[in-house]
């Protein structure tokens, strides 16, 4: 790797965000400013702090979102929400919005490493969820055909610093649950929490399907979220932190 000897936190920034739909979130941001700016010369101890403090005081960034910065100039070129005028839209857009909110909560935890959508090409609030997240392929924690047939088609998985899976999110609009319970049994040997994200009257409908013995592996390690509750989730982190 190249780099330039006179080029600026800002402007590493610049390049991160240039190369990732003209945003990013802070978490991937430092993870990718070490390609334009050579970490070996930093001498200050706290880099995260310094990046924070360059994307809240430099005006050539405008925050997005929950810890999510875009370039200001560029704010025209991210991608526009088009009203939704189909039930299948409305669907969709409700379902792109849910993922988009998990996603940048999970960025915002200390303890989650990297966040991953299957949905990448959706968007939220003017983001898609592949910029978003910080990964764009699942880590092979586990056997190939594992990850191929089932784990890549996760809503939104939460991921450690050791590259496992911390939480799996489906976000169920109106089926039954079983296959987010199907999906969720192919990985009952790792040690990650499952979560069925739905409307909160549909509660009682997942807690019925769940205790079926089929499932009894997943008893005690899946929750249930309604949207209610992810959206208040969000805007408390949004209300807390000036990242």
């Amino acid at each position: 790797m190249q780099y330039k000897d006179d080029i600026t936190y800002s402007e590493a920034i610049e390049q991160v965000m240039l190369h990732n739909e003209y945003f990013a979130p802070l978490k991937l941001i430092y993870k990718e400013i070490w390609k334009y700016k050579d970490k070996l010369k930093i001498t200050g101890l706290t880099p995260h702090m310094t990046i924070q403090e360059r994307v809240q005081r430099d005006k050539r960034f405008t925050r997005i979102g929950l810890g999510v910065y875009a370039l200001t100039k560029h704010l025209d070129k991210l991608p526009k929400v088009i009203p939704p005028k189909t039930e299948s839209e409305k669907k969709e857009r409700l379902h792109a919005k849910i993922q988009g909110m998990l996603i940048e909560i999970g960025n915002n935890k200390n303890e989650v490493e990297d966040t991953y959508t299957n949905d990448k090409k959706w968007v939220f609030d003017n983001k898609t969820l592949g910029s978003l997240a910080t990964l764009s392929e699942i880590p092979p924690f586990t056997y190939e055909n594992i990850i191929n047939e089932t784990v890549r088609f996760f809503d939104v998985i939460w991921f450690n610093k050791r590259k496992f899976p911390l939480k799996i999110f489906e976000v169920e609009h109106s089926t039954d649950f079983r296959d987010a319970f199907v999906k969720f049994m192919e990985l009952q040997d790792i040690r990650a929490i499952f979560c069925c994200v739905s409307f909160k009257d549909r509660k009682e409908k997942f807690k019925k399907e769940l205790s079926k013995n089929a499932f009894e592996p997943l008893i005690n390690r899946c929750e249930f979220a309604s949207y209610e509750e992810v959206e208040n989730d969000y805007n408390i982190a949004i209300s807390k932190t000036f990242l």
